[in-house]
């Protein structure tokens, strides 16, 4: 669950339809062996990254957290100008073994009756669907375009190490990555947009946590999704913070997309905050204000 990517297409449904503690005691892993660091090439530091992160993973930290969210998606006209902004807020809690994002407000109002219904049904249907995955055995994906900071994703680029930089305080190793040559995985939807991205890594030279992700796509495809669309340009940019000394969690979002849907463009500019991270309260967090965007 660390890091959701959630790289380039992952909002394409969407546009259609911080503590800083550097200098906390981190964990002793073998994996992170900072013994030697001179000889600390890109292909080095990504591995210590994917393993801290894989760390993270398996401890299911993220299920003792709740947060604030605030959603903004802006329709954008040929010149770049604002059409039309829609607005939400939610509150991400754990649901049977999941984070879950439940809606309470949209364009600064709380739900409508018929919105709240639609809201509770939605509910359900994900705890339905989540029990019987789990009694089946079987692994529940509630969001099939989420991307993890994986080997399965890592191993389809090139990385090389561009130099430091610090970001909001943390000391970064920058990564570039950019698509492997030859035959490139492709049995998922995503993988096509992931196949033509390129970007950075900032990755925290504290205990390899992943800081921030930016990407751009570079490549346009076609894509049948129940319509006949293009993806011209995505770029976009996800910042972590630390919240806990084992835990980075998703503090913002910043995707544009450009599409064309039949001879129709679209362009979308999705932000995303994630604020007051606290251990699991759910009503205490719904009355707390979010810091709004700029």
């Amino acid at each position: 669950m660390m890091c959701r990517i959630l790289l380039c297409l992952a909002f394409v449904v969407t546009a259609l339809a911080p503590l800083d503690i550097t200098g906390q005691t981190v964990g002793t892993r073998a994996s992170l062996d900072r013994s030697d660091e001179s000889d600390l090439t890109a292909a080095v530091i990504v591995e210590r990254a994917l393993a801290r992160a894989a760390e993270q993973d398996e401890s299911l930290i993220e299920l003792e957290f709740e947060s604030v969210g605030e959603s903004k998606v802006e329709s954008l006209n040929g010149d770049g100008g604002v059409t039309k902004t829609e607005m939400t807020r939610s509150l991400r809690y754990p649901l049977e073994g999941f984070l879950y994002d439940e809606v309470v407000e949209k364009d600064g109002n709380t739900l409508s009756d018929d919105e709240a219904r639609k809201e509770l049904d939605r509910k359900d249907k994900f705890i339905e669907e989540a029990r019987a995955h789990a009694a089946r055995g079987e692994e529940y994906e509630p969001n099939e375009m989420d991307v993890g900071f994986d080997r399965e994703l890592m191993e389809r680029y090139e990385t090389s190490l561009v130099g430091s930089e610090v970001v909001r305080g943390h000391i970064c190793w920058v990564i570039n990555f950019e698509p492997r040559d030859g035959e490139l995985p492709d049995n998922r939807r995503m993988d096509k947009a992931l196949n033509r991205s390129t970007g950075r890594l900032w990755i925290s030279q504290d205990d390899y946590g992943v800081v921030r992700v930016a990407f751009e796509m570079q490549k346009p495809f076609r894509y049948l999704w129940g319509l006949v669309a293009t993806l011209r340009h995505a770029e976009g940019r996800l910042d972590f913070e630390r919240v806990e000394a084992e835990f980075w969690a998703p503090v913002a979002f910043d995707l544009t997309l450009d599409l064309r849907v039949f001879f129709k463009g679209i362009r979308r500019r999705i932000q995303q905050q994630w604020t007051d991270y606290g251990h699991h309260d759910r009503v205490a967090a719904a009355v707390k204000p979010v810091v709004g965007f700029p």
